[in-house]
């Protein structure tokens, strides 16, 4: 029998055993009136009124049996079941959850100018995410990306367990974004463009290690040890290994209202290969055409990066600028040194403002979504990115670029965007003297 059921078929059970107890109210009555007018006699009355006594007793315990079963049946169920783009089931204690999410990008790119790039399209994203919490203090993640795109191919994208039970320190071991720069800590679902600017070339990524954390509301920390990708195969050598470490601080962090600071370092050892590579896209992978490349650089010893983060938003404006320096130690020969930084600003013409947490940017909130009577966020973005892979003997190329952008929020779950980069005069590289243009739109789901 469903809940449903068995609760009405209680109530209906319940009413009548009331009811018969409101009768044998009237019974007795009755039996005294026929006992002070003779009708009855004293011994009939004795004998009426032991039966009377002994129903209501029977009466009490059927209607306390059936108390309990009605208070069994009304209880509210352990489980708490929430829909919200994705599905998140969980215990009302929040002992245990799981929850089941995801993010769906897909992208088209033209390209105009120099070099030749095809336009075409490409699942950039496709992400599917099993999240929760077991006995209060332990958390879990897996995270498979199904978009077979090149680098970003398909395989696991996150697989941890983080230990909570600290009051100040959280604990996190397996494969996940090691922690440098906001702009790699910020979701890519969330980052103000399509892509990450020029200087995600130096981000370290995704590996696995073990890393130590705190995080409040104006003040967060993180270091870790790493060694590499689960989908990096180094052959017969040991395979290279690196730590990280973030701080960011954010003095003022209010509704609509920001300030914030960060520091990053990350340092990686070449390990037995003695090997380094950077390169970068135009802010778009659609081609899979790198415009800036050191190609692979020898006799590397080990490699440190700097970055320094500031960021603030004012109500729907915000802004951001990063700067990365990257040291490149090589064993007999001279050392290089690479670096790149952007800024960017961003408008919401809705008014919303964008939202943070925690040392990064999340999930915009728009006023009123479509399909409610509203017409979702709308904002305009623009950056101007850099980057430079020359020095010395190594020809890896320099360049600027700048982007226009359009992001269309029709609800919490789902954006649309529009690009156009516009990439200055590469100085050197494979692409010597070219200026490529690109204009990029994305759908993305996000739940």
């Amino acid at each position: 029998m469903g809940m449903r059921a068995g609760f009405i078929a209680v109530a209906m059970a319940s009413q009548f055993f009331i009811s018969r107890v409101s009768a044998g109210s009237e019974i007795e009555l009755l039996i005294n009136m026929l006992h002070e007018n003779g009708t009855v006699s004293d011994v009939q009355y004795g004998r009426l009124t032991a039966e009377l006594e002994q129903n209501k007793k029977q009466n009490q315990q059927l209607q306390k049996q059936l108390d309990e079963k009605l208070a069994e049946a009304t209880k509210p169920s352990d489980v708490d079941v929430q829909v919200k783009g994705g599905l998140r089931v969980s215990t009302r204690d929040d002992a245990f959850s799981t929850e089941l999410g995801g993010r769906l990008q897909i992208d088209a790119a033209s390209y105009g100018g120099d070099p030749a790039m095809g336009d075409g399209t490409e699942v950039r994203r496709a992400y599917l995410r099993l999240q929760g919490t077991m006995y209060h203090d332990w958390g879990y993640r897996l995270q498979y990306n199904f978009a077979n795109t090149g680098s970003n191919g398909k395989g696991i994208v996150d697989a941890y367990i983080d230990y909570k039970g600290f009051n100040y320190l959280n604990l996190r071991v397996g494969h996940f974004k090691e922690p440098f720069t906001l702009h790699e800590a910020t979701s890519d679902n969330f980052v103000t463009f399509t892509e990450r600017a020029l200087l995600a070339a130096f981000s370290p990524g995704r590996t696995i290690g073990a890393m130590a954390s705190h995080v409040q509301s104006d003040l967060t920390w993180a270091i870790g040890v790493f060694g590499d990708s689960v989908d990096k195969k180094e052959g017969s050598n040991d395979e290279d290994w690196g730590a990280s470490a973030r701080v960011t601080v954010a003095p003022i962090n209010e509704t609509g209202r920001l300030i914030h600071l960060g520091l990053a370092a990350n340092y990686r050892d070449s390990g037995e290969a003695g090997t380094v590579r950077f390169k970068q896209a135009p802010e778009t992978r659609v081609s899979g055409t790198n415009i800036v490349d050191t190609g692979l650089i020898m006799d590397t010893k080990d490699v440190m990066k700097l970055g320094v983060e500031l960021a603030g938003v004012w109500g729907p404006l915000s802004a951001q600028a990063e700067y990365i320096s990257t040291s490149v130690n090589r064993n007999g020969l001279n050392d290089v040194d690479f670096d790149g930084w952007y800024v960017e600003t961003g408008y919401f013409l809705t008014g919303e403002s964008r939202q943070y947490k925690n040392g990064k940017f999340t999930r915009p909130k728009p006023f009123s979504n479509i399909g409610e009577d509203g017409t979702g966020a709308w904002q305009l973005a623009l950056r101007y990115s850099t980057i430079d892979l020359n020095d010395g003997m190594i020809d890896g190329g320099e360049t600027d670029a700048m982007t226009v952008g359009l992001n269309w929020y029709p609800t919490p779950t789902l954006r649309f965007t529009a690009n156009y980069v516009d990439v200055l005069e590469i100085d050197g590289g494979p692409f010597d003297r070219q200026e490529p243009r690109i204009l990029q739109v994305r759908s993305q789901w996000a739940f």
